[in-house]
């Protein structure tokens, strides 16, 4: 296993990151439940673990995982999420129709993607009515990874995000897209809810 990556911040035992984490979950489910929406599409799901925890919540959901990592995929597939749907894609270009969707989220993503505003829209065309995205919020996340030693001659940054976004600059992103119904924070990530326009 890496020693960073979805699956290693998910099953990492140390309990600051477990808080964190937990943290930020709370606030994805509060923000999902905002919605109202009964059927909702994990675009970069990994393996699984946010269907998971948003399936213990006891929200009316159903849901569709996808992810361009087939491995990831295949051990969610053993390990989180055993019944399902499971799609392999590439965020470029998902094989959604539009407005499949009443809500589309996006966790962790998009600072992963070579054109992040090209992932943005192709959430919003499949997304009949929500979008919800997280990216880190820099310079707050690289300084905690280095200041707990991970990733030191890159100055924290993981060698897996090919953008660093700023509040100023997620936001600005998100302007060009969708309608911004909430952008906050959830140390060190943020996190905005989107409505689709038109």
């Amino acid at each position: 296993m890496n020693h960073y990556g979805n699956r290693q911040k998910h099953l990492n035992p140390n309990p600051l990151q477990r808080a964190l984490l937990d943290r930020f979950h709370r606030r994805i489910t509060a923000l999902v439940r905002q919605t109202g929406a009964v059927r909702l599409l994990d675009a970069g799901c990994g393996e699984g673990f946010v269907i998971r925890h948003l399936g213990q919540q006891n929200i009316s959901l159903t849901f569709v995982g996808g992810d361009f990592d087939t491995e990831a995929l295949l051990w969610g597939r053993r390990n989180i999420t055993p019944n399902m749907p499971l799609v392999n894609f590439d965020l470029h270009r998902l094989p959604f129709p539009n407005n499949s969707f009443p809500l589309v989220i996006c966790l962790e993503v998009l600072e992963h993607l070579p054109d992040s505003t090209i992932g943005l829209r192709e959430l919003a065309r499949v997304s009949s009515e929500y979008v919800l995205v997280s990216v880190p919020h820099e310079p707050w996340f690289r300084g905690v990874n280095f200041l707990r030693g991970k990733h030191l001659f890159v100055f924290g940054n993981d060698p897996e995000h090919l953008h660093n976004y700023t509040g100023r600059s997620f936001r600005q992103m998100l302007d060009f897209v969708v309608d911004v119904v909430w952008h906050g924070y959830a140390f060190p990530w943020q996190i905005a809810l989107g409505r689709k326009r038109g």
